[in-house]
């Protein structure tokens, strides 16, 4: 049985082409949807990787998937061995400016094309698919992760990376930027000033200000979460801390941003260099 699916995904297409290469953001963006992966081999634009999937009634089965890159705008995947093996994907990406149109094709082998088993099975395919892009687009879209595109060159880190503010005599300046009843226990509030992302997150009463862009592939930490005295990237699982920026978990090898943030009235107040 095949059963084809459309979507328009609101990023423009170089950026849904690398999400499909990102397979690094699987066990933070999708643990219970799609699991775990490991690599097994990479070979010019073939990947071949093992899946783990979420747990069902205390079991794991996993599969192995070959993902083949077929430039500019084909992707086909096909599930080698074990679970739901021999289900084939051909996916092409159509470029709409802004926008990208993904149309797929799923192909489920030893399945009848009876009506009545369509009008059964194609809502279920669906309804997994649009959950996982429903997760995906939560969190900006994930790119820049293993393996990236083949032959393309690696994601660039974030330029907000290691943009640590110095404390300098007549060089810096405190910053109203926020309220503090806008900013709310164990959630994030986002600012951006001149072009900058800048976000707070409070934790037993304490405010913290930190660059808003990863240092690995620029994912946004606002749409992570707290864990201690950390914030955790949504896209790659690279843990923060609080205090200084420093990673202390996972691939990200460069602190970010931090700033000094002092409460003065109702207001929130960050120490940033007079030419910012």
């Amino acid at each position: 049985m095949d059963i084809k699916y459309r979507k328009r995904i609101p990023y423009p297409f170089s950026r849904v082409l690398a999400q499909y290469f990102d397979l690094e953001h699987i066990e933070t963006v999708h643990p219970t949807t799609l699991g775990e992966y490991r690599v097994r081999e990479v070979t010019g634009n073939r990947i071949v990787f093992e899946q783990r999937w979420p747990a069902w009634l205390g079991v794991r089965v996993r599969t192995v998937i070959e993902q083949v890159w077929n430039p500019p705008d084909g992707i086909r995947i096909r599930f080698l061995k074990g679970f739901l093996r021999g289900v084939e994907i051909s996916t092409r990406l159509r470029d709409c400016n802004e926008d990208t149109l993904i149309e797929e094709v799923y192909h489920v082998p030893l399945v009848p094309e009876w009506p009545w088993l369509r009008v059964l099975a194609r809502p279920l395919v669906l309804r997994a698919v649009n959950h996982v892009w429903t997760e995906d687009l939560a969190v900006e879209l994930c790119h820049g992760g293993w393996p990236g595109v083949p032959g393309q060159s690696e994601q660039p880190a974030s330029s907000s990376g290691s943009d640590q503010v110095v404390e300098v005599a007549g060089q810096t300046r405190w910053l109203r930027i926020a309220e503090q009843e806008e900013v709310m226990e164990d959630c994030s509030f986002t600012v951006e000033h001149r072009g900058r992302e800048i976000v707070l997150w409070k934790q037993n009463g304490q405010v913290h200000a930190l660059d808003n862009r990863c240092s690995h592939t620029g994912g946004p930490l606002a749409l992570g979460h707290l864990k201690g005295s950390r914030v955790v990237c949504p896209w790659h699982g690279t843990c923060f801390q609080l205090e200084d920026g420093v990673p202390c978990e996972g691939p990200a090898d460069g602190p970010v941003g931090v700033y000094k943030v002092r409460l003065s009235g109702h207001g929130i107040l960050i120490e940033v260099p007079t030419h910012v």
